[in-house]
């Protein structure tokens, strides 16, 4: 039977790295098989409308099967993890092993075959010498021994060490997830073994960069290898998918499968007796169900329709919630717009907002004019929009600015993680926004570099934060506002949230509209819905003369 030692010694890591190849592809395969299954069929008969108790069935099997796929997914991935961080690990060891041997043949030790490590014999006279035993060359040479011994003993510990770890690892992961009769938890059961994988080998965590520099995690994506990626991708998805400056179709990756593993938790939960008493517990789960359904309702959307999920948050429990939703790819679109909303709008709110960025897109395409350029238009809740009615603290509701000062980082970091993923591909980028939501965007685009945005739309404004476009960093040639006669936001503009932009001491522009209430501007056919689309494509918009300021106004 062969020693630790001589093992160590034929040791291959290229074996091992073979395997977690194979084990890789398999990850990538169940990948792209669920994005087939979910485009392919679960999505072609989720928009037949198909029914009933039978639909309610299949459903349910064909949500258990991309569920599958999910672990597969994630398992292999991690499989790979354990088998390159053994190999290597092992490689090391048997570096430093070939090295201590090494030193042992410089200094004329010998090693058996189970790794001791001995002094050169002593010559025929030499061996009931005392004299020869005590020479001061040979205590040397003895001292050089232990050391040899040393390096080689830690050499193999660490080896057994690494075979140990690997094999805690792979232990957890045994796929009997995969044939239980229990229909939730086992995704997220999957996405905690991963977590317990990692710490079984000893690993620190990964280093994925924060989400302060868009162009940093940019940088640090593109410095790994497919494979990596894809691990990441896998293992990480809850942090993968909320850097802004990574392409905007691994963040949907990261995001749709970092979703559907705490939906398979909560549904656990639920199950499991865990939901039942805690209504917060329970909205969190309906709030995300109704974000998935949306996205599952898109699946077989035509390309230049499809759902990119960049961001979300449930939020603490009974919360609000957030969703960053692009339709159209805005990493290859020649026209990016970032819709953000205003009061009341919550997670809940993704139907409306969708159905609103539909409308948008749709207005670009027809102001383009059959050019054939790209448009795509992203619905951006990354902030906790105010309640309705008016809270009794004013500086957390609809008239204070704190909701709009806590969010301008965020969607100044998203507009420049936008134009980091676009690379060379510098298309024109329009920020809209309604009601409180043009409060939110004047405080970020007053701050910092701004938005870097090419135009900016304020509709229904109640104030921006400022008291002129030109803070804005933004020409005022290219700030454009508008508002209906009859909305009542006109009460409160220019009190509480900063001057009024509709009128001409504010600058800029003022869109012509002809839509009624607060919410109108994008109905159908509209004139007010049309200037946002001709101003998402860079076209010019239907514009009225200023409004006068009140001479009561401080200048």
């Amino acid at each position: 039977m062969s020693t630790l030692f001589e093992l160590l010694l034929g040791f291959d890591p290229a074996g091992l790295h073979d395997a977690a190849k194979e084990w890789r592809g398999l990850s990538d395969g169940a990948q792209c098989a669920g994005n087939r299954h979910r485009s392919q069929v679960n999505g072609p008969l989720r928009q037949a409308k198909w029914e009933g108790e039978d639909a309610r069935n299949a459903f349910h099997t064909l949500g258990r099967t991309e569920q599958i796929l999910e672990i597969v997914r994630v398992e292999s991935a991690a499989v790979a993890l354990t088998l390159d961080t053994v190999a290597d690990r092992i490689h090391q060891a048997q570096t430093d092993l070939n090295n201590a041997l090494h030193r042992a043949e410089e200094w004329g030790l010998t090693v058996g075959a189970d790794g001791t490590v001995n002094l050169p014999p002593l010559g025929k006279g030499e061996q009931n010498d005392p004299e020869a035993r005590s020479d001061p060359a040979r205590k040397a040479l003895a001292t050089l021994r232990g050391d040899v011994q040393d390096r080689i003993d830690k050499a193999l510990a660490a080896a057994k060490e690494a075979s140990d770890r690997g094999s805690l690892a792979l232990g957890r992961l045994d796929a009997d997830v995969l044939t239980r009769p229990r229909a939730f938890g086992s995704a997220a059961e999957t996405a905690a073994d991963v977590k317990d994988v990692a710490k079984d080998l000893g690993l620190v965590g990964p280093y994925i960069p924060d989400n302060t520099d868009p162009r940093k995690a940019a940088d640090w994506w593109t410095s790994l290898t497919p494979e990596q990626r894809s691990s990441y991708l896998a293992l990480y998805p809850d942090r993968i998918g909320r850097l802004d400056g990574l392409p905007a179709a691994a963040r949907d990756e990261a995001n749709r499968l970092a979703l559907d593993q705490e939906l398979d938790g909560l549904k656990a939960g639920r199950a499991s007796g865990g939901g039942t008493t805690s209504g917060a517990y329970n909205a969190r789960e309906q709030s995300l169900m109704k974000l998935k359904e949306q996205l599952d309702a898109h699946d077989t959307a035509a390309e230049d329709k499809q759902l990119f999920l960049l961001g979300y948050d449930a939020g603490a429990y009974g919360g609000d919630g957030r969703a960053i939703i692009a339709m159209g790819n805005p990493d290859t679109a020649d026209h990016t717009a970032v819709l953000v909303p205003g009061t009341g709008t919550t997670i809940d709110s993704t139907p409306g907002q969708l159905a609103r960025v539909d409308d948008l897109r749709e207005a670009a395409k027809q102001a383009s004019k059959g050019s054939g350029q790209n448009v795509s238009v992203i619905s951006w809740l990354g902030y906790d929009a105010p309640e309705v009615p008016v809270l009794q603290e004013p500086n957390v509701s609809v008239a204070g600015t704190t909701r709009a000062e806590d969010g301008a980082e965020a969607l100044r970091r998203f507009t420049q993680g936008t134009r980091v993923a676009q690379g060379d591909h510098h298309g024109h980028l329009s920020v809209l926004s309604h009601s409180y939501g043009t409060t939110l965007v004047g405080a970020a685009a007053a701050g910092g570099d701004g938005l870097g945005a090419d135009d900016v739309v304020a509709i229904a404004s109640p104030g921006m934060t400022v008291r002129r476009s030109d803070q804005l960093h933004v020409e005022p040639g290219h700030f454009w506002t508008g508002r209906a006669t009859d909305d009542p936001i006109e009460l409160a503009a220019g009190l509480s949230l900063g001057a009024d932009p509709m009128t001409d001491r504010f600058g800029g522009n003022n869109l012509r509209v002809d839509t009624s209430g607060h919410s109108g501007y994008w109905d159908g056919g509209s004139e007010s819905l049309a200037n946002q689309g001709r101003i998402i494509v860079g076209a010019k918009p239907t514009t009225v003369p200023k409004e006068h300021d009140s001479p009561l106004l401080p200048p």
